[in-house]
């Protein structure tokens, strides 16, 4: 449905900028980091341990007039942190430790309103971005407590993979000189990450990129 939604925008800007002679084309790539974050819901002494992850990939952006703009971008967008939190119930009892990476190959629909002129210019960015897994590493570990207050450290096992895919929407502000794109973006997921069983935490993706890209006009 997204991918519809974003072929209609696109060849709507393209007739509408071809028809009025409005319209301008640019692509390139960008590269960057991201702080990633998972958040827990409704997860007891909730400790999440921020990571930095790689993003990378394709820019495609369609302008019409000096003000309005359409971004497409195709990229690798690493997510996933480290976190614990207390576990408490038929499967799992303690403190749970665990490292969840995960890396997404994600499509930005971000609409821009820019300031400056055709070359040089800030911009505001608002959209979606859709989001399919395509890797995955989980460890985790949690402490039990037997009823005589012996502790011993076991392996956690969740046997379910994350979700496939992940629905978020995404904020944030960026430059462009003369070809050169910074840009700074607030991704927050939607979709939890583990499904909503008994003995999967429930957990949704953050992130902060900041990225450095290049973009030629056609």
């Amino acid at each position: 449905m997204i991918k519809k939604i974003a072929l209609f925008v696109i060849i709507s800007i393209l007739t509408i900028g071809t028809t009025f002679g409005q319209f301008s084309f640019k692509y390139g790539g960008k590269i960057g980091g991201a702080t990633t974050n998972l958040t827990g819901v409704g997860l007891k002494d909730f400790t999440p341990k921020p990571g930095i992850k790689l993003i990378f990939g394709g820019i495609t952006n369609l302008s019409y007039g000096s003000r309005i703009a359409l971004q497409v971008e195709a990229i690798y967008s690493g997510k996933g942190s480290g976190f614990s939190y207390s576990a408490d119930n038929s499967i799992y009892r303690g403190k749970a430790t665990v490292t969840e990476k995960l890396g997404y190959f994600a499509v930005p629909i971000m609409f821009q309103f820019k300031l400056g002129d055709r070359d040089n210019y800030f911009h505001f960015d608002l959209g979606v971005v859709s989001n399919i897994l395509v890797y995955n590493k989980f460890k985790g570990t949690i402490v039990v407590t037997d009823d005589k207050g012996n502790k011993t450290i076991q392996d956690m096992n969740i046997k379910e993979t994350p979700s496939k895919q992940d629905l978020g929407y995404a904020f944030g502000f960026g430059l462009v000189a003369n070809g050169l794109n910074f840009d700074f973006r607030y991704e927050v997921g939607q979709k939890q990450v583990f499904s909503s069983k008994e003995g999967n935490p429930s957990i949704l993706n953050r992130a902060f990129q900041v990225s450095v890209g290049y973009t030629v006009r056609y």
